[in-house]
């Protein structure tokens, strides 16, 4: 197992864009002649029912918010130049960051204020994400395909508690239900849609960390998760396991903020890195690097193949 240890590369301005950031991803159809990394602020205090959708230039290290009306779950990038789609509250929404509005009428995928949208991406056939009871208690969240062909909302699974991490590959789907602290695997078949048995890679119910976010290794063969540990601990973890028998084949420390929330693999001056978001959400003044972007080296030659583009039109 290789260790690396990770630097803190943005704190973000702000304790309320600090609270809860999630969902790092590199833009790939955004028009700016330098990269940008965009990150969701899920919402900004305990309190608040609003978060933000977030542009970090990475060359001038200057971070552009946009406030949305709602708490967000997560953002994908569609087929449109600067239009993203964002599971916000309880709906999918296409917003435009070059006018900074939302676009059309938003898509509604529950009404149940019991639950709000959560961690999700763009699959080859649309969007895969869940919902998480607010609470953290009760099994009324669930993991949905959006299917950008026909525009049917596919349930998934119907009984998770906080759905986060997901990786869809082949025949098979890697799933985080955070409460069950354990990394999932289902067998998926797509002509249901539907999951198969599942099969733990890992189990992580002995210790006080809740796995939270997930991103595929270049050869996705593995998965590098990210740990949320509610206690005060001197340092944040994430850790890359091997999808068919759970090995650990690397571990990131990140000293100074114990609750990371999700990797993402980047190419930043000519290396493979690793960036993770990091969160407060009750921990300052105790911790003063809560909340914080991290950076750190990786084993990796090449950077993982990007998401695809949501068609915006399938919300249209």
């Amino acid at each position: 197992m290789q260790v690396f240890e990770a630097t803190p590369f943005f704190t973000p301005p702000t304790a309320a864009l600090r609270f809860l950031p999630e969902g790092p991803r590199l833009l790939q159809n955004y028009p700016s002649p330098d990269p940008i990394l965009g990150w969701v602020a899920i919402q900004e205090s305990f309190s608040s029912l609003v978060g933000s959708v977030n542009l970090l230039n990475l060359r001038t290290m200057e971070n552009d918010v946009h406030p949305l009306p709602g708490r967000v779950g997560f953002f994908a990038e569609t087929d449109r130049p600067g239009v993203i789609v964002a599971g916000l509250e309880r709906s999918l929404a296409l917003y435009d960051l070059a006018v900074r509005k939302v676009l059309g009428q938003p898509f509604v995928v529950s009404e149940d204020e019991r639950v709000v949208i959560n961690d999700g991406l763009a699959v080859g056939r649309g969007l895969l994400f869940g919902t998480k009871h607010t609470a953290f208690k009760e099994r009324i969240g669930c993991m949905y395909l959006l299917d950008s062909n026909t525009g049917r909302l596919h349930t998934l699974h119907s009984k998770q508690i906080c759905p986060n991490g997901k990786y869809l590959y082949g025949g098979g789907l890697v799933d985080i239900d955070s409460p069950n602290k354990t990394l999932d695997h289902y067998a998926f078949n797509p002509s249901g849609p539907s999951l198969g048995e599942r099969r733990i890679i890992a189990d992580f119910t002995g210790t006080p960390l809740f796995p939270d976010g997930l991103r595929p290794s270049p050869d996705g063969e593995s998965v590098i998760v990210a740990f949320y540990n509610p206690e005060a601990a001197p340092e944040g973890l994430a850790r890359e396991y091997r999808i068919r028998d759970g090995e650990v084949l690397s571990e990131w420390r990140l000293p100074g903020s114990p609750r990371v929330t999700c990797p993402e693999i980047l190419a930043l001056n000519g290396r493979v890195r690793a960036l993770f978001t990091t969160a407060v959400e009750g921990m300052e003044p105790a911790v003063p690097l809560a909340g914080t972007l991290y950076i750190a080296d990786t084993a990796y030659g090449r950077v993982p193949a990007p998401p695809p583009l949501f068609p915006a039109g399938a919300l249209l």
